[in-house]
C-alpha cells in the first residue's frame, strides 16, 4: 500500500490547476493575436480607401502578405486567406518558394502547384522582391484576370513565398 501525504495531494493539485490556467490564458493570447492580425489587415485596407476611389492593389497584397506570412506555420493561413479574399471579393493565392498552392480562395487548389504563369513573373518576384503584374487564364478563370504578384517575407526579410491578389474584383 502507497502512502501519500495530504501536503503532496495538494501540491499536484495545485500545479495541475496552475497548469491549466497557464494553457487557458496561452490560448486567449493565441486569439488575440490571430483577431488583432486580422483587424490589422482590414483597418490598414479601409483606411487606404478614405479619400480615394480605390487604393493601388499591390499595397493591398503586401499588406496581405505580411499577415500571410504571420500566418505560415499555422494552419490558419487558409482561413486568414479566405476571410480577406471575402472582404475584398479578390482572388488571393499564396505561395512557397517552390510556388505550390499554401492557400487559396478556391481551395480544391490548395497543394497544387500554381503553373499558369506562362512568364515566369512569379519566379522573378520570388528571386527579386519586385512587385508585378501578370495574366491568368485557367480553369477557375477562363475569361483571364489579372493578379498582382508580391514577394511574402518573414521577420528576417527573407523571401518565403509570394502573394497574388488579383487586380479586379472577382465574386466566389
Amino acid at each position: 500500500m502507497i502512502q501519500v501525504h495530504a501536503f503532496t495531494v495538494h501540491l499536484y493539485t495545485i500545479a495541475i490547476v496552475l497548469l491549466i490556467l497557464l494553457l487557458a490564458v496561452l490560448g486567449l493570447k493565441y486569439l488575440h493575436l490571430k483577431w488583432s492580425l486580422e483587424n490589422y489587415t482590414r483597418s490598414t485596407i479601409w483606411m487606404n480607401q478614405q479619400g480615394k476611389p480605390m487604393g493601388q492593389i499591390s499595397d493591398y497584397a503586401l499588406i496581405i502578405a505580411d499577415g500571410a506570412a504571420q500566418y505560415i506555420v499555422s494552419a490558419d493561413l487558409e482561413n486568414y486567406v479566405t476571410t480577406v479574399s471575402k472582404d475584398l471579393n479578390r482572388n488571393i493565392v499564396v505561395l512557397d518558394k517552390n510556388q505550390k498552392i499554401l492557400a487559396d480562395t478556391i481551395s480544391a487548389n490548395i497543394g497544387k502547384t500554381y503553373n499558369f504563369d506562362l512568364n515566369g513573373v512569379i519566379k522573378l518576384t520570388l528571386s527579386d522582391g519586385v512587385t508585378r503584374t501578370f495574366g491568368e487564364r485557367s480553369k477557375d478563370y477562363p475569361n483571364g484576370i489579372t493578379e498582382v504578384v508580391v514577394p511574402m517575407k518573414n521577420a528576417k526579410g527573407e523571401t518565403i513565398g509570394a502573394v497574388l491578389v488579383s487586380n479586379t474584383q472577382v465574386f466566389h
